[in-house]
């Protein structure tokens, strides 16, 4: 006869203490050997620098990696939160980014390698998604989206995006991976930094009887981005963090890995592998824009245009959203705004397309819609393409951003010209574009001409079907009113550019408020990297006062690459949209006067008779 006496519900049952027993030991076991419980749960094998990264991170409270683009740190930091999560009960941890859908990325890649969703892990487990608590969700793998991303252990840990609205995020507790953190502002910095300062062994009780608890882990801050400018906060946190672990202080530990040490120094269990990061890449980044590739690929802060930038990096993050570039008028009735700084020679021959939105709160305003390079691929200096060649090109685009079932050129609001002699804007470019012309389908076209210009006062006798949408902008005449009108429009936030980290994807928010993952085309690839060197570009313009009382604008002084193409052609953007808007305002009587009609009607005792 077997007799059963049940358990309290205070008491374990044996069975149900070999289990915790089994648990306890692989949790204790995993805390000691994070990096291959890592590859033996996950099923992630990691590279031998990120296993160093890992485990030299995983004992300190505050970490720093300053890895260079393509370094892996998302999916390192992805694998790295995954076993702190599991191996550390009631811990949470808040994702902080420069916004709120970069935030969304950082842990869709967590989520991604939970699910198995990355071809290029074939070894990864479900074993993470299985400890994902699903009770109490309307989501099949627990992961939430909306209108928080979000998801819960079965041990109580817990992970979330944070907003970019610092007043919403106040007051939170936990640990924080800063992820993009180079371009964050001292304020954002001082808000989520605060979520560790509690001491996690801290707790009271009303019993007599004093328990020893075990000792907790500390809140963790990590750091990861690639590097950025010298005056926002990173690149202090890279100086202190690199001194502490210097002089030995345990609780710091600092990471620099560029380009180089990652294509030269790939290796797994001390074997040699072919790095993800090819030399042809680094070259090719170097060639187009070698300051960009001190930053994003060598981790060499930049030290901007300074005091003396025409527009801060404040304000050009501010007006910056992560969307796809426009390549044609996909709706017909979307208008657009050509700015074209022509060179055949010496400079980049740039074009840069704005479409022009009139705003029912703001008036007309300007969203950066692609940026053309007339590069000759074929060429050894990349030098710009041959001036038939840039001309057949700027037609081709005039009816792709003209749309369909529309007028020539209704829906193209001005074409805005760099006169300069050197890149021939008036006899290369202006001149080929006043004839009608004929298409490769053999459709005819107006021609395009300056209404104004001097040069073409008996040509607009000659070219009586010509539309009149060209603006000619003399360099030496004009150059101080166009970067003058960049730095207020910008400064207004009437100008939007877009954000951009080399993949071949973006998260954006659909219609329902979920955020999903958008591929991106090889030309949208190009044009968002254009986009963004052309916004870097801008940044490096600076204003200087001459001795003689004048004023000179050109890249500072510390830049490698001397090109100021782009920034000039944003700078015609500018202009012509601060023009439009002065005329808006004078034209547009209505705007503020008063409606009486509802006033109240004045009254008195007293007679005025």
């Amino acid at each position: 006869m077997e007799i059963l006496i049940p358990v309290t519900d205070k008491e374990f049952s044996q069975r149900k203490l070999e289990e915790y027993n089994k648990m306890t030991q692989i949790t204790q076991w995993g805390r000691r050997n994070p990096v291959k419980f890592t590859e033996v749960f996950w099923g992630l094998k990691l590279i031998d620098y990120q296993a160093y990264c890992f485990m030299r991170t995983w004992p300190v409270q505050f970490a720093l990696w300053a890895q260079c683009r393509g370094g892996g740190k998302d999916t390192l930091a992805a694998g790295y939160f995954m076993t702190r999560l599991a191996l550390i009960p009631n811990y949470s941890l808040y994702v902080s980014s420069n916004t709120y859908e970069q935030s969304v990325e950082s842990c869709a890649k967590l989520r991604d390698i939970a699910l198995k969703r990355i071809p290029s892990f074939k070894s990864a487990t479900d074993l993470f998604a299985r400890e994902v608590d699903k009770t109490g969700t309307n989501s099949e793998t627990g992961f939430l989206q909306a209108p928080t991303f979000k998801f819960r252990l079965y041990n109580n840990s817990k992970m979330a995006a944070l907003s970019s609205n610092l007043e919403g995020i106040r007051g939170k507790r936990g640990a924080v991976w800063l992820n993009e953190t180079a371009w964050k502002t001292a304020d954002e910095l001082a808000v989520v930094e605060n979520f560790i300062n509690v001491d996690t062994n801290f707790s009271t009780s009303t019993e007599k009887i004093r328990f020893h608890d075990p000792v907790q882990m500390p809140l963790q801050l990590l750091y990861t981005s690639s590097v950025g400018d010298v005056k926002y906060p990173f690149y202090d946190k890279y100086k202190t963090f690199y001194k502490k672990m210097l002089v030995g202080d345990r609780n710091y530990y600092c990471i620099d890995l560029n380009a180089y040490d990652i294509l030269y120094h790939s290796t797994i269990d001390g074997k040699p592998i072919k790095s993800h990061l090819s030399e042809e890449q680094i070259k090719k980044s170097i060639e187009e824009d070698p300051d960009n590739a001190d930053v994003e690929l060598f981790n060499k802060f930049r030290s901007g245009g300074g005091q003396n930038a025409v527009v801060t990096m404040d304000d050009l993050l501010r007006n910056s959203v992560t969307r796809k570039p426009i390549l044609y008028n996909d709706t017909g009735k979307r208008k657009f705004i050509f700015c074209y700084d022509p060179a055949r020679n010496y400079d980049g021959s740039i074009l840069i397309i704005f479409e022009l939105i009139d705003d029912k709160t703001v008036g007309y305003r300007l969203r950066l819609a692609n940026v053309v390079s007339m590069v000759d691929k074929e060429s050894e200096k990349k030098t710009p393409l041959p001036m038939p060649a840039q001309i057949e090109i700027i037609k081709e685009l005039l009816i792709l951003y003209n749309g369909e079932r529309a007028a020539e050129w209704e829906n193209i609001a001005g074409f805005y010209i760099d006169a300069g002699s050197g890149g021939g804007g008036i006899s290369a470019v202006a001149d080929q574009l006043m004839e009608d012309w004929k298409d490769i389908e053999g459709n005819k076209h107006r021609g395009i001409i300056d209404p104004v210009h001097k040069q073409y006062e008996t040509a607009r006798q000659k070219y009586i079907n010509a539309v009149p949408i060209v603006h000619l902008i003399d360099p030496q005449g004009y150059k101080k009113i166009i970067y003058d009108a960049v730095a207020k429009m910008v400064k207004l936030n009437l100008i939007e550019f877009t954000n951009y980290d080399n993949k071949d994807y973006i998260t954006v928010k659909d219609d329902e408020g979920n955020y999903v993952i958008e591929k991106l085309d090889a030309d949208e690839q190009l044009a968002l990297a254009n986009m963004y060197l052309a916004k870097m570009q801008l940044s490096y313009m600076c204003r200087y006062d001459t001795a003689g009382g004048g004023v000179t604008y050109e890249l500072a002084k510390d830049k490698k690459c001397k090109h100021d193409d782009m920034a000039y052609a944003i700078a015609e953007g500018a202009y012509a949209l601060a023009t439009l808007r002065r005329t808006d305002l004078l034209t547009d009587h209505n705007r503020g006067k008063r409606n009486y009609k509802n006033a109240p009607v004045f009254s008195s005792p007293l007679s005025f008779d």
